[in-house]
This record gives structure tokens, sequence and C-alpha cells, in this order.
């Protein structure tokens, strides 16, 4: 269940070195539950990259988009500080029993899975699926990779379904909000600019 990483460090070497010294004290002195994780929500319009981003962060391929398969639910990734493990790999502890290479093919069958059973909710759940990754290359932080937020009438139910998940998070003072657009809205008003805003 491990995987090979050849990715540059995301954080620069003396944060990351100051991280794990304020972890090695929390340990110490039995307070590492006190540690807040730092949170990150990443909201968006469909096809705005939002998959693409949470990759950088987990430093290995696990879209499942290209497949014509939604997010259907929040996927809410904790990545987990682990110094036993050689650099260079990494564990997935939940779901349990998958790697890495599998992870794409796992959550394609999960949100079919959604559509299918939540279909009175527009084919949306609410809750979040935790996919939980250890590594001797993160920090503890968490990621938050919600549906993409729908624009126009053609399907209301799928766009209040959503906005809704959306709201759930977005209201959370807990959470940094990451809008991401298409390089063509930038200068543009976007529909998720206008939703987050209004949330």
């Amino acid at each position: 269940m491990t995987s090979s990483t050849n990715y540059e460090p995301v954080i620069d070497r003396a944060a990351f070195e100051a991280y794990t010294q304020l972890r090695a004290i929390a340990k110490k002195y039995n307070v590492e539950d006190k540690l807040e994780v730092p949170q990150l929500v990443l909201v968006g319009e469909t096809s705005t990259g939002k998959s693409m981003l949470v990759q950088n962060f987990l430093r290995f391929p696990c879209s499942f988009s290209q497949t014509g398969i939604a997010t259907r639910c929040p996927v809410a990734y904790r990545l987990v500080y682990n110094s036993t493990l050689p650099i260079g790999e990494l564990r997935i502890i939940r779901p349990a029993g998958i790697t890495a290479p599998q992870l794409a093919n796992y959550l394609q069958q999960l949100m079919r899975r959604i559509q299918e059973e939540c279909s009175a909710t527009g084919g949306f759940r609410l809750e979040p699926e935790w996919i939980e990754i250890e590594s001797a290359e993160y920090t503890d932080f968490e990621i938050l990779d919600l549906p993409g937020l729908v624009g126009g009438d053609k399907v209301a139910e799928n766009r209040q379904a959503v906005e809704k998940i959306a709201e759930s998070f977005v209201r959370n003072p807990r959470f940094s909000i990451v809008l991401l657009k298409e390089t063509t809205q930038i200068t543009d008003n976007s529909h998720g600019a206008r939703v987050i805003d209004e949330l």
C-alpha cells in the first residue's frame, strides 16, 4: 500500500523543518490533538481544475473527471505527516485496502454509486468521503474538493443540490476558501464567484 512520488517539495524545506519540530514538541508534551489542522475547501464551476489542484497537493494522479463522471459528494483528503515512512513513499489509510494507483478508480465507482443511490437529492450526497493518506513529506492538512457549481436553469435540481453542499462548507469559519476560475473568467464575473459571494 505504498507508492513512490517523484515531485519537488510543495513547501519550503525550512518551513517543513519548522513544522516537524513543532510536531515533535507537541508529541513530547502530549498535546498533538491541540494543533489545529489547516483546512482548505476548493470551490468553483465544473471543469475549472479543482481535481488537478488536489493532485498537486497529494503528489500523485487520482483524477477521475476525464471518465465523464462528476464529483457527487465532497471529497475530504486528510494528509498526515508520518516520519516513519521512507521519503518518496505514501500510504493510504482510509479507505483501507487500496493503493494510490487504485484511488481514481475507487472514487469513480463511488461517484457512480452516489449518483444512482441519491437520485432523490439530485444524485448528490452532502456527507464527505474521507480519504486519509500518510507520508513523511506531508504536513497535516485537510483539503475538501467540492462538486462543481452548475450555472443556468438547465438542471435546477443539480444546481440547488451542489449549492447546498457548498454552503455548508463556505460558511464554516474553520475553512480557508479557494475559488477556482477558468482563465477566460479572470476579468468576468463567473457564476461560481457570485454563488460563493451570496453564500
